[in-house]
């Protein structure tokens, strides 16, 4: 579960960092009390830089790993993380309120979006790809189709212009988020599955109410994930929290901003949260600085995928306690990993290998053979971060410089070489005699 909360700048969340209006004065922060709670069992990083903001650069730099990605680029093949997951066997679901161009939805399998970005008037439609699990699946497209049916109800049902307004658009989204969970845990037969939730009210609230909406909103959110949260414990799932970018403010009664001149270079926008919440990570506060495009890498190591989208520039953190290596080869092979003499895991009759669970920081020699050809490989390494390796086939001109023609060529040379440094060498003689 990656819940991707538009506008919230690390600052505001963070217990450990303050935030400043741009006249240098200090924000109170928000009150909180669930989400310190969280703080204390995730991994947390303190440093999550965003790239120039334009458009939706803040979704698209998430999805592919890519500080310059846009919209067509998520579009590309294998260029995000979806596809990656999809490879593995992943269902992907999305509840998005912003951030869903055609290209984005078109990712999902099956998303519940809203096509207005209206928190007064929104237009929440569900779009379905052609993967057939999903037709397995026709609770999760009614649940979907009710919640659309039911949104622009619910957000009517409180008075226009007040703050309560804002929260029920964001409720609309987690509450669809668990019910799509539940759903799936109960029916989905033991269905991976990868779901992407984008709430929009609290960047809005910054834009339009300044930063006493701004700061109401982050209040209600710290109610609102209790759910969520339990849900995520309740059924092992990891749950991971960002944002596209921050939002900052001239002071603490200003409206407050992020993409123009005068807002975009505060720290207060540029760096996000990351939190990480997951069964195979241990609670660990990582202070040093990253870039978004870092968490497309980080997050497909989590979930123990070593590949990574087609255009991605992010470096992996592993979190995890283990590595994950895969050795892919170009047709059917024999594989053994070893250390220190000992077999750790072997197999035979495949070209593709996930091997996970292994010991970071410890020295392992891969064999390969391929079948067909008898042709072998043997490397030691040391993994650290998730590694692939892949094993090609010799060029079939890769030895010709062996060859006896190319050695009749090479000792042509050579003589070549030789006369023409004894004539140089009778020429010189002749010159300073």
């Amino acid at each position: 579960m990656v819940l991707i909360v538009d506008g919230l700048g690390n600052g505001y969340i963070n217990p450990e960092l303050d935030v400043k209006a741009i006249d240098g004065s200090i924000l109170k922060k928000p009150g909180m009390s669930n989400l310190p709670k969280i703080y204390n069992q995730a991994a947390i990083f303190d440093s999550v830089y965003v790239p120039e903001l334009k458009g939706n650069s803040g979704h698209n730099v998430i999805m592919t790993g890519n500080r310059d990605a846009d919209d067509t680029m998520v579009g590309y093949d294998n260029a995000s993380i979806y596809d990656v997951v999809k490879k593995h066997g992943y269902l992907t679901v999305g509840v998005l309120e912003r951030g869903d161009s055609e290209e984005v939805v078109a990712e999902h399998d099956i998303v519940l979006h809203d096509t207005t970005n209206s928190i007064n008037e929104p237009v929440i439609q569900v779009s379905v790809s052609g993967n057939k699990d999903i037709d397995a699946l026709p609770l999760l497209t009614t649940e979907f189709e009710t919640h659309a049916s039911r949104a622009l109800s619910r957000v009517e049902s409180t008075p226009s212009g007040t703050i309560q307004r804002y929260y029920t658009y964001n409720e609309l989204a987690l509450d669809a988020a668990m019910d799509s969970i539940n759903i799936l845990e109960n029916e989905g037969r033991d269905r991976k599955y990868f779901i992407t939730v984008n709430i929009a009210a609290l960047d809005t609230a910054g834009l339009y109410r300044g930063y006493e909406g701004y700061s109401q909103c982050i209040e209600n959110l710290d109610s609102m994930i209790v759910p969520l949260y339990e849900t995520c414990q309740e059924n092992n799932l990891a749950l991971v929290i960002t944002s596209d970018h921050g939002m900052a403010f001239p002071d603490a009664e200003s409206r407050g901003g992020a993409k123009s001149e005068k807002y975009a270079s505060a720290n207060e926008v540029r760096n996000v949260p990351l939190i990480i919440l997951s069964p195979n990570i241990k609670q660990q506060r990582i202070r040093e600085t990253i870039g978004q495009e870092d968490i497309a890498p980080i997050l497909l190591s989590t979930l123990g995928i070593a590949d990574r989208p087609a255009f991605c520039e992010g470096k992996e953190k592993n979190l995890k306690e283990y590595a994950v290596l895969k050795v892919v080869s170009p047709e059917i092979t024999s594989m053994k990993l070893s250390s220190s003499g000992k077999k750790v895991c072997s197999g035979s009759n495949d070209s593709v290998y996930y091997i996970t669970g292994l010991e970071k920081n410890k020295q392992y020699t891969l064999e390969t053979v391929i079948d067909s050809s008898g042709e072998t490989y043997k490397d030691t390494l040391s993994i650290e971060n998730d590694r692939v390796i892949e094993i090609k086939e010799k060029d079939e001109n890769q030895d010709s410089n062996t060859s006896p023609e190319n050695n009749m060529h090479l000792v042509g040379g050579i003589l070549i070489g030789v006369i023409n440094l004894t004539g140089l060498t009778m020429i010189f003689r002749i010159m300073r005699n």
